[in-house]
């Protein structure tokens, strides 16, 4: 899906931006490669017009978060996109992803100044704590040493920004490859890290891609509890089509 998702009742936008493929492009369950692009200007007219969106929400409606996603990294974003979303970004909070080669104090230095939040919040799909599952069976090319980095730059971040600053981790479940014990193992260990975990229920959109396994309710109540949030998986999953379709939805 790529769009605006207005959320009134949380006073949060969530912009869908049209993205280049994930310069990694290895993790054996993204799908997100359907919906990049090659092309630079086809990136950057697609995301114009998804702005254009996120302007007219941003007049009707109380919007205090932004909350951003491009099937990648927000750096591997065109620079023309990142200017144009930074109209709208002054005082929110702001959430971004990014895989952790991309991030370094000079990194978030340069967005923080950018984008001027009132918090910036940067999520890092770390997936699974077990680092034989995270690298040889789902393919995420991240290192332990690396999660070690980023707690270092978190503390970094902390001492320039206070609380302006955050880290959060994904960790990934209902999906095959990924016991729930080392689901919870996950959040234990990755809540050391970060400043959280989100729960991302998996979503098998290709047949090509893993299966789903339905998790446990005792599972689900677990990572409710431990989690700053726990994305489930709805019965009508129809955004997850990938279709290139531009919609604005409303919700409460």
């Amino acid at each position: 899906m790529l769009g605006v998702v207005i959320e009134r009742s949380r006073k949060r936008v969530t912009v869908i931006l049209k993205g280049f493929r994930c310069r990694w492009g290895k993790c054996v369950f993204c799908p997100f490669f359907l919906e990049a692009s090659d092309s630079l200007s086809d990136v950057i007219q697609t995301n114009s017009r998804i702005l254009s969106l996120l302007e007219d929400a941003i007049s009707r409606f109380s919007v205090e978060r932004i909350t951003v996603f491009n099937g990648g990294s927000f750096f591997e974003l065109p620079l023309d996109t990142v200017l144009k979303l930074s109209r709208f970004t002054c005082g929110k909070i702001v959430d971004i992803e990014s895989r952790p080669e991309y991030l370094s104090l000079n990194s978030v230095r340069q967005v923080f100044e950018l984008l001027k939040p009132s918090k910036l919040v940067i999520r890092v799909g770390i997936e699974v704590w077990d680092e034989y599952l995270r690298n040889a069976v789902l393919c995420k090319g991240i290192p332990q040493s690396e999660i070690v980095r980023l707690s270092a730059l978190r503390g970094q971040c902390r001492e320039l920004y206070g609380d302006k600053v955050s880290f959060i981790a994904y960790v990934l479940f209902g999906i095959e490859l990924i016991p729930e014990s080392k689901v919870v193992e996950s959040v234990e260990e990755l809540s050391k890290y970060f400043d959280g975990v989100i729960a991302i229920q998996y979503r098998r959109v290709l047949d090509s891609l893993p299966s789903e396994v339905i998790p446990s309710r005792e599972l689900v109540q677990y990572l409710q509890q431990k989690c700053v949030d726990v994305d489930l998986k709805r019965g009508d999953e129809s955004e997850w089509c990938f279709t290139g379709e531009i919609r604005y939805v409303i919700a409460n």
